[in-house]
């Protein structure tokens, strides 16, 4: 992934990559201690996750500039399903040849204002959707983790007037990202155990330690997953003699837009399949929350898995979906990451998860527009047949 490049030269490269890998698991742990208060606990499970947030803020400032006291103040303001936080990149093609890449994350703006307001600024085409999706997290950015929709313009003004017209734009975003298409941006990396201090280490302790104290008092299912990671995360390191550099962990307080993802899995025949969710008991594709340290395209591609049993692949992303820009009005998710997807195995059998789902079909276009559909789902599926390609076909281009 040549992730180095973003490496400071005068810094020590396994110390630099121990520091940036530590910032990466207090910013995982972030999340679990949010998610975990967000959707309710116990007096005593909550009381653990936030003590796990003061691990995680303990953590990052053994490689950030700032004081532990200054990260735990910022990470006690999350309010909202802590996820990958949304951005646009855009690459624009000038009048004089200059190109230039203006990168920042979404906030009050909408996705689909923010693309329309960049286009009419330019006297450019609003382009149909991103080509591509570049990740942070991918490329060991030490920022918070962000996955940026790439868009391409084209403007007959000069760089000096495109450049005075865009917003500034977020400085923790500058380095190199490697940008994938949607449909291979389904990307899990083979971490080796990071490298740690002895002063790591008794963080981590501590850490494992509430992990094991809620394994045996924690009854809810999500609870006990929360914190089988929890484990994992402390277990994946190994004890080591690291002088941490000192480096910027990035905006810390970015707003965190909440990315769901979903993926609408086709067969041969064109039918989409749909679950038929335990909560309210109307129709679905298989979906979820986005998690911290997971590219958007994998956590469709694991809550297919989870959901339903089935291994699938990517084929397009259908829709960069920000409810937002639709009379949805508020969620839990604002922004959805809808992709269009196959089985790996056509002979793979349907494993429903009974926590989520109650049972399946695979049904046409004219059948799901009969279905009782769960909210925001009457747009993303059409969409999602729009945007299908039977196996084999070509690609069909975006815009």
């Amino acid at each position: 992934m040549e992730a180095d490049r973003n490496a400071p030269q005068h810094a020590d490269l396994a110390d630099l990559e121990a520091a940036v890998g530590l910032a990466r698991l207090a910013g995982m742990l972030r999340a679990e201690a949010a998610n975990g208060l967000y959707w309710g606990a116990e007096p005593e499970e909550g009381a653990r996750l936030r003590r796990l947030r003061v691990h995680a803020a303990a953590l990052m400032a053994e490689v950030d500039h700032r004081s532990s006291a200054e990260i735990l103040a910022i990470f006690e303001g999350d309010t909202v399903l802590r996820t990958p936080l949304p951005g646009t990149e855009f690459r624009i093609v000038c009048g004089d040849g200059t190109r230039i890449v203006h990168r920042k994350r979404l906030g009050e703006r909408t996705l689909g204002s923010r693309v329309a307001a960049v286009a009419a600024a330019l006297g450019a085409e609003v382009p149909e959707g991103p080509f591509a999706i570049a990740d942070t997290d991918l490329c060991n950015l030490p920022c918070p983790h962000t996955y940026l929709l790439v868009y391409e313009f084209a403007t007959a003004l000069d760089g000096g007037a495109v450049t005075a017209l865009l917003e500034p734009g977020d400085p923790d975003l500058e380095g190199y990202l490697l940008e994938l298409a949607p449909e291979a941006s389904a990307v899990r990396l083979e971490r080796k155990p990071l490298r740690v201090s002895a002063a790591v280490r008794e963080i981590l302790a501590e850490v494992a330690a509430l992990a094991a104290e809620a394994l045996e008092t924690v009854d809810s299912p999500y609870g006990l997953e929360r914190r089988e990671r929890i484990s994992a995360l402390c277990e994946h390191t190994e004890a080591a003699e690291v002088a941490y550099p000192r480096i910027d962990c990035g905006d810390l307080a970015a707003p965190c837009v909440s990315t769901g993802a979903d993926a609408a899995v086709f067969d041969d025949e064109g039918r989409l399949l749909v679950i038929r969710r335990t909560d309210t008991g109307q129709w679905a594709v298989p979906g979820g929350m986005a998690e911290v340290g997971e590219p958007v395209g994998m956590s469709a591609v694991r809550e297919a898995a989870e959901e339903t049993g089935l291994d699938v692949e990517l084929t397009s992303l259908s829709w960069a979906f920000d409810k937002r820009d639709t009379n949805l009005g508020d969620s839990r998710a604002p922004m959805i990451m809808s992709f269009t997807a196959r089985r790996i195995d056509v002979d793979q059998p349907i494993r429903l998860a009974e926590l989520e789902a109650s049972d399946h079909r695979w049904v046409t276009r004219e059948e799901a527009a009969e279905l009782d559909l769960f909210r925001g789902h009457e747009l993303r599926v059409p969409a999602a047949f729009a945007r299908h390609v039977p196996r084999g076909w070509p690609k069909r281009p975006l815009g």
